[in-house]
């Protein structure tokens, strides 16, 4: 199948560099002319994959805001993944999705209506799924293609003890509690040093089921 591809493009190469040669010269290549153009439209055949890699290939780190909620715990989690190649004509070329091979982020909390910010920039704590126990975390992880869930964020959590949401500290920094009230979580995400911002509005309240995400 891919070998058809590369014929079919192949030709259609060869077909649009005849035309621009008949557009430019007014007539049609001679012999020697012709050679020329087969081998443009050959080398230009065999290099689209590798340019198509460079460009569709890339890691895309996609996120999604979700409320983890078990027994009575309760936390406001963003879900990170590298989502694997899904169109067919680039699976057929040999496009693959690339692993992230150095994921950072960070996270700012301010309240919602007057924009105090009430949690500086701190490092986020990045949970994996390959790790066994729920306490593992790290400030760093690489992020391979995968369909499912890789990586998640917590943003805050519910202190059943305080009956308060908590946002977790990190190397820097100690927990902070949170009032009753509606706040904005900014995140920006290092993909292989490459920054992207993403940020969800989310309410606090006076019980856990109360701490939940706005809509988008």
């Amino acid at each position: 199948m891919r070998k058809a591809l590369v014929v079919v493009i192949v030709v259609v190469v060869l077909a649009i560099v005849c035309l621009a040669f008949i557009g430019i010269f007014g007539r049609f290549p001679d012999e020697w002319e012709w050679v020329a153009i087969v081998f443009v439209g050959v080398g230009i055949a065999l290099t689209t994959p590798g340019v198509l890699q460079m460009f569709l290939g890339r890691a895309c780190v996609e996120t999604e805001f979700e409320v983890s909620a078990r027994a009575h715990e309760r936390s406001l989690v963003v879900f990170l993944k590298n989502p694997p190649i899904e169109n067919g004509i680039l699976k057929v070329l040999g496009i693959k999705r690339e692993p992230v091979q150095s994921l950072t982020a960070e996270v700012r909390i301010s309240e919602f209506g007057s924009k105090k910010i009430v949690a500086p920039i701190r490092h986020a704590r990045l949970f994996t799924d390959e790790e066994t126990s729920p306490d593992k975390w790290f400030n760093r992880i690489a992020l391979p293609p995968t369909y499912s869930v890789a990586a998640s964020i917590m943003v805050a959590m519910w202190d059943n003890g305080r009956k308060q949401a908590i946002i977790l500290g990190d190397i820097l920094r100690q927990p902070l509690f949170l009032n009753e009230g509606y706040y904005y979580a900014q995140l920006l995400i290092f993909v292989d040093g490459e920054p992207t911002e993403v940020s969800r509005q989310f309410a606090v309240g006076r019980t856990a089921d109360e701490l939940i995400w706005a809509k988008p």
